[in-house]
């Protein structure tokens, strides 16, 4: 099992670079060319952008992908779609609640536990399990001189939303492998016309909708997401992806 440290987001804090980001664009191209380095073909699990990427890199390489597990992958309608693309056009997304959020996000601590006391019960993470929460302080965080910093920055994470993947479309009809997707029952990056349009697109892919779950879905129902990735991996779905 491997973790992809996607751009700006972990330990490649080096390789966050403005003036060469591209939107999304820049993380399908990173994903695409880890594929083009295996020996052999793999199946992707991701969640949010990450869910995405999947999508996008599995699109450009079939066939270094044996399935996709996607939870909560961002896929709007496309009414929605096209209200992000004209926002981006004119250069106003950043405006977005999202991006605007991230912007403001504190960046330093004095400690991992003054992190940890600073992010439990509130916003995005009131429904995180403590094991989550504890492990994201762990390894989101990293030392800077006396005190600890946010491992993405802010002015990164929030540039990342203001460029939401506006049409995935495109991509998602040329899927040709196994494809479960999870999405929540609110608070969805996954909506529910987007789920209708899918199921049409990829008549054999299955898409559950899990109640009682926001967009974080994996730290809520991690059994639900690991049922699935038993799923696509067994027998049975190695033989439809041959």
């Amino acid at each position: 099992m491997l973790a992809w440290d996607m751009r700006g987001h972990g330990t490649s804090a080096g390789a966050a670079d403005m003036a060469t980001f591209r939107g999304w664009e820049t993380y399908y191209q990173d994903l695409t060319a880890w594929l083009q380095s295996l020996d052999e073909p793999v199946w992707l699990a991701g969640h949010s952008i990450g869910a995405t990427t999947s999508i996008m890199a599995t699109a450009r390489r079939p066939e270094m992908v044996r399935g996709l597990i996607l939870a909560e992958p961002v896929i709007m309608d496309r009414w929605r779609g096209w209200q992000l693309w004209l926002a981006k056009l004119l250069r106003q997304s950043y405006r977005f609640s999202l991006a605007a959020g991230a912007a403001r996000r504190r960046r330093e601590f004095d400690s991992h536990a003054e992190a940890l006391d600073n992010y439990c019960g509130r916003g995005g993470f009131k429904t995180w399990p403590r094991a989550w929460l504890e492990a994201y302080v762990q390894h989101g965080l990293v030392q800077s001189g006396n005190r600890v910093r946010l491992a993405c920055a802010p002015e990164w994470e929030s540039t990342t939303f203001a460029h939401t993947e506006h049409n995935p479309w495109p991509d998602i009809r040329r899927l040709r492998c196994p494809v479960i997707a999870l999405a929540a029952d609110r608070a969805s990056t996954f909506s529910p016309k987007a789920r209708q349009l899918l199921r049409a697109m990829l008549p054999m892919a299955q898409v559950n909708a899990l109640a009682g779950t926001t967009h974080f879905l994996p730290m809520e129902r991690p059994g639900a997401v690991r049922d699935a990735v038993l799923q696509t991996i067994s027998p049975k779905y190695s033989r439809m992806s041959s």
